[in-house]
């Protein structure tokens, strides 16, 4: 019986910790401050227009269109 108040305890505490770790990044964001949460540099992928080119090198190489914007045929004409 103690030891499953102990546990039950236990497990409280570490939901209520795991709770304070999460939302303590949970800001407000001033409106002067959200050009530089904007940026280039923090963009997902900072890599975006490598990422764009490898993609239309890949259909034009592989002869074939899907989703992304633009087409192309084997040969390399458009």
């Amino acid at each position: 019986m103690i030891r499953v108040l102990k546990l039950k305890r236990l497990s409280i505490n570490i939901f209520i910790f795991l709770n304070i770790v999460m939302f303590a990044g949970c800001t407000h964001v001033a409106p002067y401050e959200k050009e530089e949460l904007a940026s280039q540099k923090m963009l997902s992928s900072p890599m975006a227009e490598r990422s764009a080119f490898e993609t239309h090198v890949f259909a034009i190489r592989e002869g074939s269109f899907g989703a992304e914007s633009g087409f192309a045929g084997g040969c390399g004409c458009k």
